[in-house]
């Protein structure tokens, strides 16, 4: 009697498991976790949070970039920005492989002579 009782009260009052493990069997809530294989994004919670934001910012810029045919010359939002506004004096895509740096296409007429060369 006296074990089943203490049985009874060790499984309502020292739950080892998650609310929401689906055994229910583990030995420590420890061993339910590892089971569960919870992870907590190390770049969440690094100090290199900053970096990883700006590389994803700048990342999606250049994607974007190339999906409208602009090559820039780098991955840097400087230089990613600055194949968009040569593109723009252009008149078409920039690409970094044919063209002068973006940083000197800076108006309309810069434009005209580099398309004339084209």
């Amino acid at each position: 009697m006296l074990a089943s009782v203490i049985s009874y009260l060790l499984k309502e009052y020292l739950v080892a498991c998650r609310s929401n493990c689906a055994t229910q069997d583990h030995g420590s809530f420890g061993a339910c976790a590892r089971a569960a294989n919870i992870k907590v994004s190390a770049v969440m919670v690094s100090p290199q949070r900053p970096m990883f934001d700006r590389t994803k910012t700048e990342l999606s810029a250049y994607d974007a970039a190339r999906r409208n045919g602009i090559q820039p010359e780098g991955t840097t939002l400087t230089k990613v920005k600055a194949a968009e506004n040569a593109s723009r004096a252009l008149g078409r895509p920039y690409n970094a492989d044919v063209d002068p740096p973006a940083n000197m296409i800076v108006n309309k007429d810069v434009a005209r002579f580099v398309n004339a060369g084209a």
